[in-house]
């Protein structure tokens, strides 16, 4: 919100800036306000009386947007992204104000507040029964996605009875990421080592596996293309994909259970190309 000071001096600049007012006044156009007019002329009082009337009107309206707000947010059941949202916001051994679902953070700094959001990724999906909402989380440790521990995920279940809508289920899924293995024929460029080329290539898959969006679809095609940039790769074809969900041979594309894979074992059959 705008202080009464704020305003005052947007009209001041607005004023000054008018050739029309600067010619009456005999002042340039553009100049500095305070250089031409106190703080007891009458020109300086109209604008504070004029500052304070709309910021009283600027105070209204804020209270009225909270209300209706409020309002929607009483009547209207929640879209999953406000539960992903609110999964984001839940801070760790902390209560929730009374009748809300919203924290007293007034006696918090900055890196508190951070300290205590330990869910670093989230997601609500809604099944096709519509009453069953799966939220999957994760938090993070030395930079890695890190399943929640298991006071933290008592304090998130109970967070999450308190604030979600009546008669919405909700399936928390807190897991282990799930292991991606894979086999592959790599045709490299026989001018370069053969090492150097395996040791870029297994960089690229954990970069593209451990990098995916949090519950984004991991894809053969992609993985592909990610080899094949690869210096000195000249064909890339994967002979099998499997994550522990879903071991069927060969993945083509599938949203893993979890949220998040892990490089697990990775066998690339290295074959020279001229």
């Amino acid at each position: 919100m705008r202080t009464i000071e704020q305003i005052k001096e947007t009209i001041a600049v607005d004023f000054m800036n008018n050739e029309t007012v600067a010619d009456m006044f005999g002042f340039p156009a553009g100049d500095n306000f305070a250089a031409h007019f106190s703080k007891v002329s009458i020109i300086n009082i109209l604008f504070y009386l004029f500052a304070s009337a709309a910021w009283v009107l600027e105070q209204f309206f804020e209270s009225h947007k909270k209300e209706v707000e409020a309002r929607i947010d009483e009547t209207i059941p929640h879209r999953p992204k406000w539960y992903r949202d609110k999964v984001l916001g839940f801070m760790k051994d902390m209560t929730l104000i009374p009748d809300t679902d919203d924290y007293d953070t007034s006696d918090m700094s900055d890196s508190d507040i951070e300290a205590a959001k330990v869910v670093k990724h989230a997601v609500a999906v809604e099944s096709s029964d519509a009453s069953l909402l799966t939220i999957k989380v994760a938090g993070e440790e030395s930079g890695r996605k890190r399943p929640l521990d298991d006071e933290t995920e008592r304090q998130l279940t109970a967070y999450l009875s308190e604030i979600k809508d009546a008669g919405v289920r909700i399936n928390l899924v807190n897991e282990e990421p799930e292991k991606f293995t894979c086999d592959a024929d790599i045709y490299y460029n026989a001018i370069f080592s053969e090492n150097d080329v395996r040791e870029r290539c297994e960089e690229a898959i954990t970069g593209y596996i451990e990098n995916l969006p949090f519950n984004g679809e991991y894809s053969d095609m992609a993985l592909t293309d990610a080899l094949q940039a690869v210096e000195g790769v000249k064909v890339v074809h994967l002979t099998k994909t499997e994550i522990h969900s879903s071991p069927k041979g060969t993945l083509v594309i599938c949203t893993p259970s979890a949220g998040y894979l892990e490089k697990g074992v990775v066998t690339l059959n290295m074959i020279a190309h001229d």
